[in-house]
């Protein structure tokens, strides 16, 4: 069975108390992203949807998006010097 994206969901419940997390998903690209964590589904229903049970609390993080660096064109050259510089004294030049 197939969903359409408004369909597919992940719901997040955090026990205060046991400091454990309980997960329902039925997004593919969650599921994946906690196999990969190591965190198995403690149950699989037909539907598709995946529920994740007793997870320790700092095993879930949420992450501040990157603002990335905004730099000036001496900034860039200079960093680039010194990675240069950097990379030549280990042995790792590009010749």
């Amino acid at each position: 069975m197939s969903l359409v994206a408004n369909e597919r969901e992940t719901a997040m419940h955090c026990d205060d108390e046991t400091k454990t997390w309980s997960i329902y998903t039925m997004q593919q690209r969650v599921i994946t992203k906690l196999k990969k964590a190591g965190i198995e589904a403690t149950t699989i229903q037909e539907d598709g949807g995946h529920w994740y049970k007793n997870i320790p609390f700092e095993q879930v993080s949420f992450r501040q998006k990157s603002k990335g660096r905004n730099m000036t064109k001496e900034q860039r050259q200079a960093a680039a010097e010194r990675l240069k510089k950097a990379r030549e004294a280990k042995g790792m030049s590009d010749e």
